[in-house]
C-alpha cells in the first residue's frame, strides 16, 4: 500500500467533492465584488513582503480566490466563463481519475508549496516584487489533465485544434524561462513552488515515462541497425551484399559448416 492509499484510508473522508466547483463559484462571487467597486482587485494577490511586514495575513487566503485578470472589456465576462468551465471540466476528469481526496491533496499541496516558497522567497531576498495570482493552481490543473488525456485536442480561437500534450510542454517551457529569468534566487524559488506538486505526483509517472522514450529509442535504433546490417558476407574476400550488391552470394559445406562465398571468389 502507497504513502497516498495510506493518507486516503485514514483521511479520506475529510475529502471535499467537486471542490473546484466550490473555488469558481467564489472566484465570481469576487469578480462581482470587484466589478461594483466593493473589493479592490490588489487587495487579492499574495504579496508576500505585505504579509511578512504590513500584516496583510488575509492574503495567504486570497490570493485562492482572486479570478483571472482577463483583458477584453465588454468581453471579459465571456473569456471568464470559458475559462472557467474549461478549468471546472478538467478537474472534473481529474478527480474522476484519482478521486475526491487525491485531487483535493493535489490542490492543497499546491497551495501550501507557493505560500512557502513566496514567503520563504521574499525572506531570502526582501527587494524581490513577489505577487502570486492563483495561475499556478491553473497551471498544475492543466498539467495533470494533459498527462492523462494527452491527445485530447483543445481548439485555439476556437478554429485551430491543439492536443493538449503540445500546449503542455509550450507552457512547460515558458514557466522553466520565467524561473530562469526571475534574476534573484527568492523571485526563482517563489516561481518554483507553485509547480512542485505536480513534481512530486507526477515524478514516478514521468520517469517511467522517460525511460519508456529510451527503450522505444534504443529498439528503433536495433532495429534499423539490423536492416543495414549486411545479410551475406564472403569468407574469403569479406565483401557483402551491402558493398557489392551486384554480387551474387551463395553458401557451401566445408568442413561441415555453411561457408559464403560471392561469385567474384568462385570464379577465381
Amino acid at each position: 500500500m502507497s504513502f497516498l492509499d495510506k493518507l486516503e484510508k485514514q483521511y479520506g473522508h475529510w475529502a471535499i467533492p467537486n471542490i473546484m466547483l466550490g473555488l469558481i463559484v467564489a472566484q465570481l462571487l469576487v469578480y462581482a465584488l470587484i466589478l461594483a467597486g466593493v473589493v479592490s482587485y490588489g487587495a487579492m494577490p499574495l504579496i508576500p513582503s505585505r504579509v511578512l511586514g504590513e500584516g496583510e495575513f488575509w492574503r495567504l487566503i486570497t490570493f485562492i480566490v482572486s479570478p483571472p485578470k482577463i483583458a477584453g472589456g465588454a468581453l471579459s465576462g465571456l473569456f471568464l466563463a470559458i475559462f472557467w468551465y474549461i478549468l471546472w471540466m478538467m478537474s472534473q476528469a481529474l478527480e474522476a481519475a484519482w478521486g475526491a481526496f487525491r485531487f483535493n491533496l493535489y490542490l492543497l499541496a499546491g497551495i501550501l508549496f507557493t505560500v512557502i516558497c513566496s514567503l520563504v522567497g521574499q525572506l531570502i531576498t526582501p527587494s524581490a516584487p513577489i505577487v502570486i495570482f492563483p495561475d499556478f493552481l491553473y497551471l498544475s490543473i492543466f498539467w495533470a489533465f494533459a498527462l492523462l488525456h494527452p491527445n485530447m485536442a483543445f481548439y485555439l480561437f476556437f478554429v485551430l485544434p491543439v492536443k493538449v500534450k503540445w500546449l503542455a510542454m509550450l507552457t512547460g517551457v515558458f514557466t522553466a524561462l520565467t524561473i530562469l529569468m526571475a534574476g534573484t534566487t527568492g523571485a526563482a524559488l517563489a516561481e518554483v513552488g507553485p509547480v512542485l506538486n505536480f513534481i512530486l505526483f507526477f515524478r514516478v509517472a514521468m520517469m517511467e515515462s522517460l525511460r519508456a522514450k529510451q527503450r522505444r529509442v534504443a529498439h528503433a535504433t536495433e532495429v534499423q541497425k539490423r536492416a543495414e546490417a549486411a545479410r551475406h558476407t564472403c569468407a574469403r574476400c569479406g565483401a557483402t551484399n551491402r558493398s557489392e550488391p551486384e554480387r551474387e552470394f551463395r553458401y557451401r559445406m566445408e568442413a561441415g559448416e555453411a561457408v559464403c562465398v560471392c561469385d567474384a571468389c568462385r570464379q577465381g
